[in-house]
């Protein structure tokens, strides 16, 4: 449980292979989860989530709020969520099995959730219940179907080469997972994980179409964060990918990185500012949309950062691998630790209405009480069993 927080602070190299095994959606145990499903690759999606005893201990990836409740998903399916700020916890009725990286709320009923195997959920009742939107067999064959119709333009040698990756996704079954998704309005949300895995829907669902050819991506390198700015959206990712869009919408396009490292994390800010984080602490600010980007130096931060959110009091906060969090007052100038530490990695955070963090992790959900983080010492809240 505790291999992210030695990987980061070990060589780049070793890093790197982590980021591709897990990073940002803390895919610990998705190597023991494929092997016991290797028999029948699509079991997992085409089955419930088993029931928990004790959910809010579970290993947990992500967390949104949903008006004023909270959701939280993670692995083997798991939804959870709460009402009173997370003190209690009520599990989900979920159709799949498989783990689940990400949540997002457009309003307090619509919701959706994605995870391995090319899983897309969504919920219309707040989080109490989701439905399959799509799976990796799926967006394979959609993939590739998109890529059939592109390499029809293209003489027989240069097409055998275009379809070669297409094909190879519909050839290794539902593996791969979903990291990041973005929506606009109930109906139109686009999600992106491994391998340059990139999907849209603008019917609630109902259809997808692949988006990869509109990516700068020729590597295939994974995709974790998906944000938008304005009337741009950018995409950050493995080995310093760093996309973005014109105001006008159209391709992803490459900007110029500040770092090769991966990047795991983008947080949009006020006025035209914007986040960067990820691999070995490394976090970088862009005052003016994400063409120029400077550093920010954060004493005694090792680890890589998983996550963070602005709050509604306009700070931001900054979750790493070893448990710790960060916090900003000056729009990430700088950042202060706070003194509290989980001891596993911490992977996602939400605002809760009484104003305290609700964090998920490797080890469940745990709280920190608004009123105690600028103070000297912090009292560590659990959630109730």
């Amino acid at each position: 449980m505790f291999v992210n927080r030695w990987c980061s602070v070990l060589g780049l190299s070793r890093c790197h292979l982590l980021a591709r095994c897990l990073l940002l959606a803390v895919l610990l145990n998705w190597g023991a989860a494929q092997v016991a499903s290797a028999a029948t690759s699509t079991e997992p999606f085409n089955r419930p989530a088993p029931s928990v005893a004790q959910p809010q201990r579970a290993l947990l990836n992500g967390i949104a709020r949903a008006g004023q409740r909270l959701v939280a998903v993670g692995e083997h399916g798991l939804v959870i969520w709460s009402d009173d700020n997370g003190q209690a916890w009520h599990q989900a009725a979920v159709p799949v099995d498989v783990n689940l990286t990400t949540v997002a709320f457009v309003d307090e009923h619509h919701g959706w959730a994605t995870g391995h195997q090319g899983v897309v959920l969504s919920s219309e009742d707040g989080g109490e219940s989701w439905r399959k939107r799509l799976d990796g067999v799926q967006a394979a064959a959609l993939t590739l179907a998109r890529a059939k119709k592109k390499a029809a333009a293209l003489e027989e040698d240069a097409r055998e080469d275009y379809l070669y990756a297409a094909q190879r996704l519909v050839d290794d079954g539902p593996d791969k997972p979903l990291l990041a998704l973005l929506f606009n309005g109930p109906n139109r949300i686009s999600v992106v994980g491994a391998f340059n895995l990139a999907l849209h829907s603008r019917d609630g669902g109902k259809t997808w179409q692949a988006f990869y050819d509109q990516i700068d991506n020729p590597d295939g390198l994974h995709l974790y964060a998906l944000q938008a700015l304005g009337p741009r959206r950018f995409i950050a990712g493995e080995q310093g990918l760093l996309l973005a869009t014109d105001p006008g919408g159209g391709s992803f396009k490459r900007l110029a990185s500040p770092y090769e490292g991966s990047y795991f994390g983008l947080l949009p800010l006020a006025n035209n500012r914007l986040l960067l984080f990820g691999l070995r602490a490394n976090v970088f600010r862009s005052d003016d949309g994400g063409q120029q980007w400077h550093p920010v130096t954060i004493e005694g931060a090792k680890a890589s950062f998983n996550a963070g959110l602005q709050l509604s009091d306009g700070s931001i906060v900054l979750l790493d691998q070893g448990g710790r969090v960060y916090t900003s007052r000056d729009q990430g100038r700088s950042f202060k630790a706070i003194p509290f530490g989980w001891g596993a990695p911490l992977t996602a955070v939400a605002e809760a209405t009484d104003g305290s963090l609700v964090l998920t992790s490797l080890a469940g959900i745990v709280i920190l009480p608004r009123e105690k983080l600028a103070g000297p010492t912090l009292v560590v809240q659990e959630s109730k069993p």
